[in-house]
C-alpha cells in the first residue's frame, strides 16, 4: 500500500483554488506527489510527469513481459490442442 504524507494531502477545492502552486510543486519536485481528496475519499494523484513518464515505460515493459511468457507458453502446446478459427468462432456464437 502507498503512504502519504500530510503535506502531500489536499481537498478539491483547496487543489482547484491553489492549483498553480501545486502544478509548480510538481515541476520543481523530485518524485513528490500530491493526493486529491474530495468527501474523505482519495479521488487522484497527481505526479511529476518524468514520475508517469517511468511509470508508463514500466507498465509498457511488464505487458510486453506477460505477452512473451505467453508465447514461450504457446509454442510448447501439442498440435492436438489447437482449435481451427472456424471453430472457435463457431464456440463463440459468431
Amino acid at each position: 500500500m502507498v503512504t502519504f504524507a500530510r503535506n502531500e494531502i489536499v481537498s478539491s477545492s483547496q487543489f482547484v483554488r491553489s492549483f498553480a502552486t501545486f502544478l509548480q510543486r510538481m515541476t520543481k519536485s523530485n518524485g513528490e506527489k500530491i493526493v486529491v481528496v474530495k468527501n474523505n475519499q482519495m479521488q487522484a494523484v497527481m505526479i511529476p510527469i518524468d514520475e508517469y513518464e517511468r511509470l508508463k515505460s514500466l507498465d509498457e515493459e511488464n505487458e510486453r513481459k506477460e505477452i512473451f511468457h505467453t508465447i514461450q507458453a504457446r509454442k510448447n502446446t501439442s498440435q492436438s490442442e489447437y482449435v481451427s478459427f472456424d471453430d472457435a468462432m463457431k464456440t463463440a456464437g459468431l
